[in-house]
């Protein structure tokens, strides 16, 4: 039997991320994803939770492969943040009764440049500003849009709302994206990163040991904070 156990831990092994390799890639990340799950649930505490929680599933679950940690951590994030509004989410499904998309370009998938681009300038757009422009189900739509190339019926699925909802609410969110993008894109703010992202609170944290770099990870406590009313 010993075949079949070296066969299984080299399948186990062949391209899979190791448990430091996840750390190091949630760690870097933090402030883009926090970014992510803000954007959804509306609520920094709960943002970054859902970052520590998606980093323990990882962790605790099986690994994803090495070339596609960093798609795998976003939705994870995003998955966790949903999971925490979903309440709110769907308490925005009767705004959007009755209404419709006549825009075909807003339900077509547009290409990875131009969702790269369209993320930078929501994330580097004031996050109150956003929270006061959009719903959670309209912000919620848009981040899966653009930051998983997710399709309407995805939406529908992840969101558990109505495919003429997810229609609507997508409308809005990607009319207010194009009025925004007409505008000056606003500097970086100081301390920012390259995702467009902050240096607020980690779950993770790295400090210096001689050359090497060591990650080290934060007692992680399980923050009980709501979405936005």
């Amino acid at each position: 039997m010993s075949w079949f156990h070296a066969g299984m831990n080299y399948v186990q092994d062949r391209g899979h991320a190791s448990t430091a390799e996840v750390l190091e890639c949630f760690l870097g990340e933090t402030p883009f994803l926090s970014q992510l799950a803000f954007l959804i649930t509306g609520d920094q505490a709960s943002a970054d939770q859902s970052v520590v929680n998606a980093c323990e599933m990882t962790v605790k679950g099986h690994s994803p492969f090495r070339d596609w940690l960093l798609e795998w951590a976003k939705a994870a994030t995003i998955t966790h943040a949903i999971s925490k509004c979903a309440e709110t989410i769907h308490d925005c499904e009767a705004a959007y009764k009755d209404q419709g998309c006549s825009h075909v370009e807003h339900t077509s998938q547009a290409d990875a440049e131009q969702r790269a681009a369209q993320l930078a300038i929501l994330l580097k757009t004031d996050k109150v500003k956003v929270l006061e422009e959009l719903d959670a189900l309209s912000r919620a739509v848009l981040v899966l849009r653009l930051a998983m190339r997710s399709s309407i019926l995805d939406c529908v699925l992840r969101l558990n709302v109505g495919r003429a909802t997810v229609l609507a609410a997508n409308c809005r969110a990607m009319t207010w994206l194009s009025e925004l993008q007409s505008q000056p894109v606003p500097e970086e703010q100081p301390g920012s990163s390259a995702n467009g992202g902050y240096d607020e609170a980690r779950p993770f944290h790295e400090r210096d040991r001689g050359n090497g770099r060591v990650l080290a990870q934060l007692p992680i406590e399980v923050v009980s904070s709501g979405c936005e009313s």
